[in-house]
C-alpha cells in the first residue's frame, strides 16, 4: 500500500511541477488599456503590427494575420505551442501558430531595444509567433478570437489564454499590460475582427 501511495504522490507532484512551468510574463498581443492598437502597434524591431491587414473592415478574400509574443521557452520543460481559437459566428476553428524568430530585448548596447519600456535592466529573449486565418475560415460580419499558450508533455497539459480585457477576480495582468487567464473563461473577453467588403 505504501508503494502505491508513494507512486501516486510522485505522479501528482510531477504533474503539479510540470503544470506550474508556463510563463506568461512576456506574452503579448494587445494590452488592456481600452485602446485597440493591434493594427497600429508594431511588433518590436519589425515593420508590421500585431494584426493585419490594418483596415477597420478586413476584405472577405483577405487572410487575417495575428502576431503574438511569448517568453522564450515559456513552457519550461514542456513542449510549447500557440493556438488561436477563431469563432466565425457559425463554427469554431483552432489554428496553430508558426514560430517565426527570437526577439532579444535589452535597454543597453548597440542594439538596445525595449518593449513597453521593458526590460529595465538585463536582457529578455522573446519568441515571435504568427497565425494566419485563411479567408476560407472567416465569415462576413464579426469574427472573434482568443489566443492560447499551451505547454504539454507525456499527457500533461497547461494552457493559458490571452484576453482583450480583464475578467473580474479571475484574470491576471503581466508587466506589458496583457490580461490572461489560466482557464477557458474567455467568453466576452476575446477580440473581434469585422470581415466584409
Amino acid at each position: 500500500m505504501k508503494n502505491w501511495f508513494f507512486v501516486l504522490a510522485f505522479v501528482c507532484f510531477s504533474a503539479a511541477a510540470a503544470s506550474a512551468q508556463i510563463n506568461m510574463d512576456w506574452t503579448y498581443h494587445d494590452d488592456a488599456d481600452d485602446v485597440d492598437d493591434r493594427a497600429t502597434e508594431q511588433v518590436p524591431g519589425e515593420d508590421f503590427t500585431f494584426l493585419s491587414p490594418s483596415g477597420i473592415v478586413i476584405p472577405n478574400d483577405a487572410p487575417v494575420v495575428i502576431y503574438v509574443l511569448t517568453a522564450n521557452n515559456f513552457a519550461g520543460d514542456l513542449d510549447e505551442q500557440v493556438f488561436v481559437r477563431w469563432w466565425n459566428g457559425e463554427t469554431e476553428h483552432w489554428v496553430m501558430a508558426q514560430w517565426i524568430k527570437n526577439i532579444p530585448l535589452s535597454p543597453m548596447g548597440l542594439n538596445a531595444q525595449t518593449f513597453h519600456g521593458l526590460p529595465l535592466a538585463g536582457e529578455a529573449m522573446l519568441d515571435l509567433w504568427r497565425v494566419e486565418i485563411g479567408a476560407d475560415i472567416t465569415r462576413p460580419g464579426e469574427n472573434y478570437y482568443v489566443i492560447q499558450a499551451k505547454g504539454w508533455k507525456d499527457g500533461d497539459t497547461k494552457e493559458a489564454y490571452l484576453l482583450r480585457d480583464a475578467v473580474p477576480e479571475k484574470s491576471q495582468e503581466n508587466a506589458l499590460g496583457q490580461q490572461w487567464i489560466g482557464t477557458p473563461d474567455y467568453a466576452g473577453h476575446d477580440w473581434s475582427v469585422r470581415i466584409g467588403n
